[in-house]
């Protein structure tokens, strides 16, 4: 990677959705991306010819993310930023433990994004712009909770009905992840994409 080229923003779960919409995004500002992805989309080969590194991972175990944050170091020496996009919905079955339900919920929203944290460090610090950014997405469900995705709701956090009668849509939410990227004094903060469903 040359000097003067940009590094890399990392985002988990960039196959579908708003992580398919966030690398194209960047992608379409000559912003160098890495994604990861679960299952293979054709999206994933329209990601890889415009130019963006997609890593193929499990995070359903501690190995597989810590597998991926070492295919990571291999490609670049710093990042500009992890965007903690990937997400899995599974719903309190008949049949299914809920203690499984459970770990599966929090294996993917809460162990993956700390682990990947700590395993690139490295590439995280002392790379320009205040170090890097790191990004959360959550869920509002999570403040109003879900008769069948409790184990969901536990592991996510914030979105529901919404005050304007109206869906964002992705430009909100890159709207506020282009502003998160170039403020460099605003920090663990929430921010609701909402419409003020709270207000509801």
């Amino acid at each position: 990677m040359g000097k003067n080229q940009p590094l890399p923003i990392l985002i988990t779960g960039g196959g579908r959705r708003i992580g398919l919409a966030l690398a194209w995004h960047f992608l379409n500002q000559k912003q160098p991306v890495i994604v990861s992805y679960r299952t293979h989309y054709p999206a994933i080969d329209g990601l890889t010819q415009a130019g963006a590194l997609c890593i193929q991972a499990d995070f359903s175990t501690d190995d597989g993310v810590l597998a991926f944050a070492e295919k990571i170091k291999t490609h670049t020496p710093g990042l500009r930023a992890i965007l903690h996009n990937a997400s899995a919905w599974m719903a309190e079955a008949p049949g299914t433990p809920l203690s499984d339900v459970l770990a599966c919920m929090m294996q993917i929203h809460v162990n993956t994004p700390y682990l990947l944290n700590h395993a690139l460090e490295r590439l995280l610090r002392g790379h320009g712009h205040a170090a890097t950014d790191i990004i959360h997405f959550t869920d509002y469900v999570v403040e109003r909770g879900s008769d069948k995705h409790i184990a969901y709701a536990a592991s996510k956090a914030a979105l529901n009905k919404s005050l304007m009668k109206t869906a964002p849509g992705e430009k909100e939410v890159i709207d506020l992840v282009d502003y998160l990227l170039t403020s460099c004094f605003v920090t663990g903060r929430s921010f609701a994409v909402d419409g003020g469903r709270h207000l509801r």
